[in-house]
């Protein structure tokens, strides 16, 4: 069979280079934005115009009718009245308006009363003494929430209108999130899952002291002073859904007794309780938060599971290997151990998990006692999601879901899935390295909680950023 040759593709004629093309499209832009910058300042103008004839009740250069009486929201600055008839336009003063594309110079209708005053009113597109459109102020909140640095933010903002703002004015705007976290702590819970997680994730922040100091322009200053402070979080979870959610918060001011019991007791308030379903809590079993519990009662149906994940991570810290030991064999005896720990709980009920523990005492007792004693003491603690699964069974999971399943020991055996969420605040503290304030710490909480999800129990269709600007307008 004959072979034929492949024809050579035919192209076009490429005439102008790409650096040309490229000058030529950023002039055609810029012409663009100038006609877009054009036409936008007209139509805000025009509606600035319909507010005013809509306030006086007749049009540009019609005549005032002397027999309206009829009272508006606006008022002289002078004679302090407020019927219409008396007012008439008086030309313009000049505002400007920063929008997130454009920079605008636009002529704000001004007007006069009668008696000389000036009369006072308020343009419902118009914010008083502010130049930033509400969209900028979105986005920056936005950009914040994902973990972009507000002095990148400035030069992102910037990229179109060509009008960096200042940090400060970004980080008063990403501080507004603040507003929220008053709310947060509020209200009865609509729906109490049946198991809590509670965790802390520490938190650096700049609190001011009693020691003042003159600064270089010699101002009289607080100094500040760097703290870590934990932020406890409590982590709902629907063990047979798998749906979880960010119930309360607490920012205190170490993991101890106090701090902990402020934040169950508000806990109870709110309607966490076993008469609601609450049937299980799962911690790392801390000294502060156990003694809180003795001071907060949530019914005897309420169990506690000490965290598996911490337990064999203690008992990895406890393998202390032989003094003939070098590093490398020191490190495999740890991981031994730590994989022969785990296997413990692999068991498929008590009495297997008991009989797996026998087994792992009876082979390091000796050679590590210390490990062997941290993973038999408060050991019970650590099963008590089996009694929580045999009661689901026994209940038949009415207590929080409809649907006949098991529930999975994944969701009640430790605070991993807590873990996870105390690293997106840990990355959020990376991006902000130190905050400056408590009301700084609180714009961070409810960032990340409503840039992840962690409000709610199930996925919404609409955009975090859109339901944290709803959110802070209801606050």
């Amino acid at each position: 069979m004959e072979k034929i040759q492949r024809r050579d593709k035919t192209r076009k004629r490429r005439v102008v280079d790409q650096k040309n093309r490229r000058a030529q499209q950023r002039d055609f832009q810029k012409n663009l934005e100038r006609g877009i910058g054009e036409l936008v300042r007209e139509s805000f103008e025009q509606t600035l115009q319909d507010e005013v004839t809509e306030l006086l009740g007749r049009a540009k250069g019609q005549r005032r009718d002397l027999t309206d009486q009829q009272e508006v929201a606006a008022s002289c600055n002078r004679c302090q009245g407020s019927v219409r008839s008396r007012f008439y336009r008086a030309g313009y003063y000049p505002r400007s308006l920063l929008t997130s594309d454009l920079w605008l110079e636009i002529k704000a209708p001004r007007l006069s009363c009668v008696c000389g005053g000036m009369v006072d009113f308020e343009f419902r597109n118009l914010e008083p003494y502010g130049r930033i459109w509400f969209e900028l102020e979105e986005r920056a909140r936005e950009l914040a929430g994902v973990c972009v640095s507000l002095r990148d933010s400035v030069r992102v903002l910037a990229w179109r209108n060509d009008q960096p703002l200042s940090i400060a004015t970004l980080n008063s705007r990403v501080n507004q999130t603040a507003d929220l976290a008053l709310a947060f702590h509020q209200g009865q819970f609509e729906r109490v899952p049946p198991v809590v997680l509670l965790d802390g994730v520490w938190l650096k922040v700049l609190l001011p002291t009693e020691e003042e100091y003159l600064d270089k322009c010699g101002r009289r200053r607080k100094r500040n002073k760097l703290r870590k402070l934990p932020l406890l979080v409590a982590y709902g979870v629907d063990p047979v859904s798998q749906e979880r959610f960010v119930i309360d918060w607490e920012r205190g001011e170490s993991e101890d007794q106090a701090s902990w019991q402020s934040l169950l007791e508000r806990l109870l308030e709110r309607g966490l309780c076993a008469q609601r379903g609450l049937r299980l809590f799962v911690h790392d079993g801390s000294a502060g938060l156990a003694k809180a519990f003795e001071m907060v009662y949530f019914g005897k149906e309420v169990l506690h599971q000490r965290c598996i994940f911490h337990k064999l991570r203690n008992v990895q810290r406890d393998v202390e290997g032989s003094p003939e030991m070098a590093r490398k064999e020191r490190r495999a005896r740890r991981q031994e151990v730590l994989r022969e720990a785990t296997e413990v709980y692999r068991g498929k009920d008590e009495s297997e998990i008991k009989r797996r523990l026998e087994g792992f005492r009876s082979k390091w007792a000796e050679r590590e006692p210390k490990a062997v004693a941290t993973l038999e003491r408060d050991f019970e603690e650590t099963l008590a999601y089996l009694r929580a699964q045999e009661r689901a069974r026994q209940e038949g999971q009415a207590a929080f879901s409809t649907e006949n399943a098991e529930w999975q020991a994944q969701s009640l055996r430790t605070t991993s899935p807590l873990e996870r969420v105390q690293r997106q605040f840990r990355q959020k503290m990376r991006q902000v390295v130190i905050a400056h304030s408590e009301r700084g710490v609180e714009a961070i909480i409810e960032l990340v909680i409503r840039h992840r999800g962690l409000a709610s129990p199930g996925p919404s269709s609409e955009l975090w950023s859109r339901q944290l600007e709803e959110a802070l307008l209801n606050v």
